[in-house]
């Protein structure tokens, strides 16, 4: 039986880069289910529209939300309640797919508990390809080692609760947090050296304004929560400063 995939495309003042990423999963050798755009409270709003305006009649699955600003993990969330998928993808709308993409990652789904994780490559200011290591609890506790289009079951998403909507996770690493739980759940990783997305880097986004800057913050606020979990297996967020 054919596993359907729905991806996730969360935007917020990128309707600019929005055509390219929605483009690179139309042109997939394996169909996804459903495309869903959220605008989260994003000022472009227009602009998004006018982008999705320009599919209307080409009988692609694409769905739009639009909410209050609420952070990537609400809009994450807010997606993904209204996905139809068996599997989602969450793609950032800066970022954009390979061709093989989709199909790489569906082959990696290879068991019930399976999330499936291939290679990136950055482009724009900066050229670097990154091979994902073979992703444990321990080792993404201890660092942010999964991409954040890792490809992962449904049931994963609702046996954890969905992506952390506090106000500290709307400063980053929210995927991060999220995997350790799904981890922590029992579900695992399978990973493949096709490089599959095309991450854009670029001053202004998120993990460069944000993240960045308040890291100590985050590492924190992820650790003060897995506290026992730290504790049972003796271990830190690298770089956390206690």
């Amino acid at each position: 039986m054919e596993k359907t995939v729905s991806v996730i495309i969360p935007c917020y003042n990128y309707a600019h880069y929005l055509k390219e990423c929605i483009d690179s999963v139309i042109a997939q050798t394996y169909p996804v289910h459903e495309i869903i755009v959220v605008s989260d409270g994003s000022p472009d709003t227009p602009e998004i529209e006018k982008v999705l305006e320009g599919y209307i009649g080409q009988n692609h699955p694409i769905l739009f939300i639009h909410k209050p600003n609420g952070g990537l993990s609400s809009a994450r969330n807010a997606g993904i309640k209204e996905a139809k998928g068996q599997y989602y993808m969450t793609l950032d709308a800066d970022d954009k797919l390979v061709p093989g993409a989709i199909e790489e990652h569906v082959k990696l789904l290879t068991e019930e508990k399976a999330c499936a994780q291939c290679a990136l490559m950055e482009f724009g200011e900066r050229h670097v390809v990154n091979i994902p290591a073979q992703a444990t609890l321990e080792k993404v506790m201890q660092a942010n080692t999964m991409y954040c289009n890792t490809m992962f079951p449904k049931q994963a998403w609702i046996d954890v609760g969905g992506y952390d909507e506090h106000e500290t996770m709307r400063l980053g690493y929210e995927d991060w947090e999220f995997n350790i739980r799904v981890l922590k759940a029992g579900y695992h990783v399978n990973t493949s050296d096709f490089i599959a997305l095309r991450y854009r880097v670029h001053e202004g986004q998120m993990t460069q304004a944000t993240a960045h800057p308040k890291k100590q913050v985050l590492y924190k606020y992820i650790y003060d929560k897995h506290r026992e979990l730290y504790e049972d297996r003796n271990l830190l967020v690298a770089g956390l400063i206690i």
